[in-house]
């Protein structure tokens, strides 16, 4: 976590934004919980994509649990800040074109993740047809970070501070009926970030105060997450599903 402490810090200073999600202890111990769980779900590994692998960190993260990772993206090839760390870890990265079609074979991946993508896509029926297209039969489908429709964190982004970019939101039961239509199984769905990360909202220091202290946070959060009704205005739901023959 060290490596990826340092890319970031690097990026903000070369003035790459959006890494509020990365820039605390506790928002990079997040996604290092996700790419454990992912890990568990599959111990042997395998080939993965990285769907709209964005700065890298969940690329970077499973690469160091042994699986053989693509990371795609359809954002410039141009050197960045902002896909400074992928270049620097020597990531497998494809550059795509197209918004909706991928530039590989079909069957050719024992994973898809994504995360924090699904809810951004401009065609969500022409993705998830190509992701079952390029997945295997009885691969899986990871979906992390899909904004709940539920959630009081995401009411207040849109309410409050007028800062959520979701184009759609999601509850457990549409998630799994959406990716139903498209061929896949429900094999375990969950709630998460019923707490916060980002604190977006608040002062700087506040922020980073906030943020030092990931174990305390995300173990709170993993009794909370599973507790309902608080359960049910978590910030996201995820999922894992197997791609049907």
């Amino acid at each position: 976590m060290a490596v990826l402490a340092r890319a970031v810090e690097r990026s903000l200073a070369e003035g790459c934004a959006g890494l509020y999600h990365l820039d605390t202890p506790l928002g990079r111990a997040n996604y290092l919980r996700k790419a454990d769980t992912v890990k568990h779900l599959n111990p042997g590994g395998g080939r993965l994509l990285d769907w709209g692998c964005g700065y890298g960190q969940m690329s970077f993260l499973m690469r160091n649990r042994g699986f053989e990772v693509v990371s795609y993206t359809i954002e410039s090839e141009e050197p960045s800040p902002w896909n400074s760390f992928l270049r620097e870890q020597d990531l497998d990265v494809v550059y795509g074109e197209d918004p909706v079609r991928f530039p590989f074979g079909d069957e050719s991946f024992d994973i898809v993740l994504s995360c924090g993508v699904l809810e951004h896509v401009e065609d969500e029926s022409g993705s998830l047809t190509e992701i079952r297209r390029i997945l295997r039969p009885e691969g899986l489908f990871v979906v992390m970070m899909l904004p709940n429709v539920w959630s009081y964190s995401e009411f207040m982004a849109r309410n409050v501070f007028r800062a959520s970019d979701h184009e759609r939101c999601y509850s457990i039961k549409k998630m799994q009926e959406l990716l139903t239509r498209y061929g896949f199984e429900a094999v375990e769905t969950w709630y998460s970030n019923i707490l916060p990360k980002n604190f977006t909202p608040l002062p700087e220091r506040l922020r980073q105060l906030l943020g030092a202290h990931p174990h305390i946070w995300l173990r709170a959060e993993a009794g909370l997450s599973k507790i309902p009704p608080v359960c049910w205005f978590s910030g996201v739901v995820e999922g894992v599903f197997v791609r049907l023959s």
